[in-house]
């Protein structure tokens, strides 16, 4: 089953997905990575969004804080 979670920056699931992106991300930008990584900073993140599948954190990213409608 699918859930999304609301969670900030500060989430140890969200800073692990995070984490396994950047590994990505270096690999796919060789010597350019230290150029494109000073974008991909997420310490002033207050609105994100986690992906559980069944109960593992699956996929993650920011969300917009003016959301109105309520989800789970």
């Amino acid at each position: 089953m699918l859930c999304l979670t609301r969670v900030t920056s500060d989430d140890p699931d969200f800073q692990a997905l995070v984490r396994l992106l950047d590994h990505d991300l270096r690999v796919r930008d060789g010597a350019d990575h230290a150029y494109y990584a000073q974008f991909n900073k997420i310490d002033l993140i207050k609105h994100a969004v986690v992906a559980y599948l069944d109960n593992e954190p699956w996929a993650a990213g920011p969300s917009r804080s003016s959301m109105r409608k309520p989800w789970r």
